[in-house]
């Protein structure tokens, strides 16, 4: 499997000892966001992902990533993150 499935069921390995918060996400333009890539790419490969794919079209990959372990970090008592919170509450585009 290169990409992962859509599925906010999704167990996500994460490497040991990494937070949420260590993806620095932050709004690099109106509707565009930044993160740690290096991070990214180390979570692709923990998972089996192909992260030169992911680098070609990051969307989908990076969407799946932040939902599932924003999820999970809320679950586990996480601090609730501003621009995730705004994420969710804005209308997805295609």
């Amino acid at each position: 499997m290169t990409t992962p499935p859509n599925d906010t069921t999704l167990k996500l390995k994460l490497p040991e000892g990494a937070v949420f918060e260590d993806l620095k996400l932050s709004r690099c333009a109106q509707d565009a966001i930044d993160l740690d890539m290096d991070l990214v790419e180390r979570i692709c490969k923990l998972n089996g992902w192909d992260f030169a794919k992911v680098q070609e079209n990051p969307g989908p990959v990076v969407s799946t990533i932040l939902s599932v372990w924003y999820k999970q970090h809320i679950a586990e008592g996480g601090s609730p993150d501003m621009l995730m919170e705004a994420l969710k509450q804005s209308p997805t585009r295609h």
